[in-house]
């Protein structure tokens, strides 16, 4: 039992800092020793609460609380000078140059951008401009970023990760609309509303402790769990004989070895063939409401082509120019094709989707007419794909002539059986315990750990350096070495995966979807990575039927190959029933459906009310039309605290979520509340005001500012910020671009 978590009923003011050093050296603090560095083996977070406000038109804004958790004991305090000081203390206290001092910040970016001039830093790491992932001062003291390691909003953390040290954070405590700031008085819930914050990242991090054997095991992000456990087990493959073990790794290095890219420019090429999951709105539905939509989705659609589809496998030969004829014959010999293609005259053959994705192409002539982000035809396209991408295209579009050239071709094969193992068991865990009482983390962990499984696949090998000055304090961007960091993946003997891998999930997975586009054609309303919805599904039953059956072969072909149970590949859910990865399963009906483009649609499904918009969180926008588009809040006073409470997703608000939904759908089904004005209104033009998308405007302030800030009560006072960020709520206006707009009249009057 971690003694810390009993001093989360109290926190201490920064003059009482002595009597907070006390409670933390009665905790009995330890060291550890990782690799060739030390650490204190305890949980500690940090976190601030701001305000942001204008004076004289101009954006501002100011930290007015903060509070600090070492090991659990809190320490609250109100200005930069005195956190600084206390940062001193700790590493006096704790001789931080001996053993390192790991604090927490959940998104350090923003407390970064606050606190980065008050301190003496010695080295920040970013994986993008404004987005460290750890910062550490000279005084050995380090800052890490539990967002990037957990992948989750801390409320969600609070409500679901936390299975020993239980805390929640308080969502909806503070009005962020009325300013403060550090002299402003303070109420003991505003107090514990950024206490909590702290102690929710401090439960986390002393579970991780817990859980992986001390914080020097705890990955920098959460990739580099699934990383890990991939890692190990193909470097050991169930072997726990060390001599064993290093043979195999050994053999394991040996396929890496053969498994290089050999040069820039097979890099730039996959890099350019890489694409995310199709995600698109059919032209002949978008903008209307269509009725008894079906939906289906590919069970685990990237995991499942890591286990039964092939991969490169081998270096690549490289061609040159070549003809359709040479594709056919390589990819027929089983090779897997990368090359890039040069399309004059390219138009549509398949009249309901559009496959080429604008920001994919290296050259697209002016004339190009465009669907949403897609090409529908062009005089001049150039892209780089894979045979797989080919395969499609042939099937979607017509050409007059094509040259190809940069061809290169690699072995087809499985992946290594021991990562095949490793992605099955992780599919397995999420299956075997979804639902299960007391098993809610362990199954949150492996089913964020299969979702992950791609993403290492893909990391980029080419980075572009983004460093923190500490002499100008300010951000810079070095481009990255090509053949020096190339050299460095090739070498590394740590290397399990092969960037080509990557490239070809996403191709696989897109050439799955396709075949359930191409099959709906007429019927296909919409399409996302992994799911697609159409009209008449039981037109087109027999078609994900007969997939099915090939989905089975496919995985029994694979298990065959590599001596491996098909029952890991259909494990038993709770219930006992089995769920083979990797097909398509019917997710049930929309009532409504109404796509006016790519991540935008509302729907009707279980007498629900929802939507999917890039801009709007549906929790804040849903309550905001139900009472903007529907006249019920003129005789029902409480109407709009009822729509709030429907759609309330805030922790242990579930209960009182799902009976305000149930009445929502009485009033519907007694015939008072209609969505028909709703749906009219979700199209081009659709306005939601700042509070009712959720969403923040920031602007990042890089240099030191004296304003006159006044706090809500109406008292005044001069604050200094070295650095800050602004932040507002966002409106939002749902807008189709003139070309999107144009595209879609010509398409309806070509269709007449």
């Amino acid at each position: 039992m971690w003694t810390g978590f009993l001093n989360y009923d109290h926190y201490w003011l920064v003059d009482q800092r002595d009597k907070w050093i006390h409670e933390i050296h009665e905790s009995e603090p330890e060291i550890i020793k990782y690799g060739k560095d030390r650490y204190w083996n305890i949980p500690a977070s940090f976190d601030i609460e701001t305000s942001s406000y204008y004076e004289m038109g101009e954006k501002r804004a100011t930290m007015y609380v903060w509070s600090l958790i070492v090991n659990g004991s809190t320490l609250v305090g109100r200005t930069w000078a005195e956190f600084v000081d206390t940062i001193n203390l700790l590493a006096s206290e704790f001789n931080t140059d001996y053993a390192r001092l790991i604090i927490y910040v959940h998104n350090l970016g923003y407390e970064f951008q606050f606190m980065r001039g008050w301190l003496d830093w010695h080295d920040v790491f970013a994986v993008k401009e404004r987005r460290p992932v750890h910062a550490t001062l000279k005084n050995g003291i380090e800052f890490k970023c539990s967002y990037i390691l957990s992948n989750y909003a801390l409320a969600y953390i609070g409500e679901n990760l936390l299975k020993k040290y239980p805390v929640q954070k308080d969502v909806g405590a503070i009005d962020y609309q009325q300013v403060r700031h550090s002299k402003t008085p303070l109420t003991d819930i505003e107090i514990w509303y950024n206490v909590h914050d702290t102690q929710v990242v401090c439960s986390y991090i002393q579970e991780k402790i817990e859980n992986e054997g001390g914080i020097g095991n705890i990955p920098l992000t959460n990739t580099g769990y699934v990383r890990r456990y991939c890692r190990n087990a193909c470097f050991t493959q169930d072997e726990s004989d060390e001599k064993t073990i290093k043979k195999v790794r050994a053999k394991y290095h040996e396929l890496m070895k053969s498994l290089q890219i050999t040069s820039k420019c097979e890099y730039d090429q996959l890099k350019w063939a890489f694409a995310g999951g199709f995600t698109h709105a059919a032209p002949k539905w978008s903008g209307n409401v269509c009725q008894e939509v079906g939906s289906v989705d590919l069970a685990s659609s990237y995991p499942a082509v890591m286990v039964m589809k092939k991969f490169p496998m081998s270096r690549s030969t490289f061609i040159g120019s070549g003809s359709e004829e040479d594709i056919d014959w390589l990819t027929n010999k089983g090779y897997a094709v990368l090359f890039t293609a040069r399309f004059k005259n390219i138009r549509p053959k398949f009249a309901w989707e559009n496959y080429i994705s604008v920001s994919r192409c290296q050259e697209l002539s002016k004339d190009a007419v465009t669907n949403n982000g897609r090409v529908a035809d062009a005089e001049l396209l150039q892209v780089t794909i894979t045979d797989l991408d080919w395969d499609i295209i042939r099937k979607v579009y017509y050409w007059d002539d094509v040259e190809i050239f940069n061809l290169r071709f690699y072995r087809y094969g499985y992946l290594p059986r021991y990562l095949i193992l490793a992605i099955l068991n992780l599919f397995k865990n999420k299956t075997s315990l979804k639902g299960v009482e007391g098993k809610e983390i362990e199954y949150m962990v492996s089913k964020n750990m299969i979702n992950s499984a791609y993403g290492m696949s893909v990391t980029a090998i080419i980075r572009d350096i983004y460093e923190y000055s500490i002499e100008s304090d300010d951000w810079s961007t070095n481009k990255a070495d090509k053949e020096e960091q190339l050299k460095d993946y090739n070498k590394n003997y740590n290397r399990f995966l092969f960037y080509p891998w990557g490239v070809w999930v996403t191709a696989h997975a897109r050439h799955n979807l396709w075949e359930g586009i191409l099959e709906f054609g007429s019927d296909y309303v919409y399409a996302d990575t992994d799911s697609i919805k159409g009209l008449h599904f039981e037109n087109h039953q027999f078609f994900f039927d007969l997939y099915n059956i090939n989905i089975y072969k496919q995985l029994s072909d694979m298990c065959k190959y590599w001596n491996i149970p098909i029952s890991l590949c259909e494990p038993k859910t709770p219930a006992g029933k089995s769920k083979r990865i990797g097909v398509w399963e019917y997710e049930g009906e929309y009532e409504y459906f109404k796509t006016i483009g790519a991540k935008r649609y509302m729907y009707v499904k279980d007498n629900e009310l929802w939507f999917t918009m890039s801009g709007v969180n549906k929790y804040k926008g849903l309550p905001y039309l139900l009472t903007e588009y529907t006249d019920i809040s003129d005789w029902y006073p409480d109407f709009v605290q009822l729509c709030k409470d429907a759609y309330d997703n805030s922790p242990g608000s579930h209960e009182k979520s799902k009976k305000a939904m149930e009445k929502l759908q009485e009033l519907r089904e007694s015939g008072y509340l209609h969505f028909e004005q709703i749906f009219d209104a979700f199209n081009d033009g659709l306005y939601f005001p700042p509070l009712a998308t959720g969403k923040q405007t920031l602007t990042y302030i890089d240099k030191p500012i004296a304003s006159n800030c006044v706090d809500y009560n109406g008292d005044s006072m001069i604050v200094f910020e070295l650095s800050s960020i602004h932040m507002e709520p966002q409106s939002y206006y749902l807008s189709q671009t003139s070309e999107y707009k144009a595209f879609l009249e010509g398409y309806k009057d070509a269709s007449i």
